[in-house]
């Protein structure tokens, strides 16, 4: 099953867009916060429209058969990883 996420690239004139992708969960080594993203935010170099006091940006490691990539997602780590691993919280209605 594939899991949407909003990636950030750069182009290279050093422009940022927010694009779709979708990701197997089986193929991520790890997920990390990238905090040079959360910088560029706050200082307004990242002109998408995201709001500068709650935004966190995520890395995520995806290895492949004869290579790795990085990806940028926007959310924190906790929530990128429940998003990829559906985890929701359950609540017990009677104790």
């Amino acid at each position: 099953m594939l899991v949407e996420l909003i990636q950030i690239k750069e182009d290279l004139n050093g422009n940022y867009a927010l694009t779709s992708v979708f990701v197997n969960p089986q193929q991520i080594v790890f997920v990390s916060e990238n905090r040079m993203m959360k910088q560029k935010l706050q200082e307004g170099k990242l002109k998408l429209g995201l709001n500068q006091n709650f935004t966190n940006f995520t890395n995520i490691r995806m290895n492949h058969h004869s290579h790795a990539t990085e990806l940028v997602v926007v959310g924190d780590p906790g929530l990128i990883e429940q998003k990829i691993f559906n985890k929701t919280q359950k609540q017990l209605l009677r104790g």
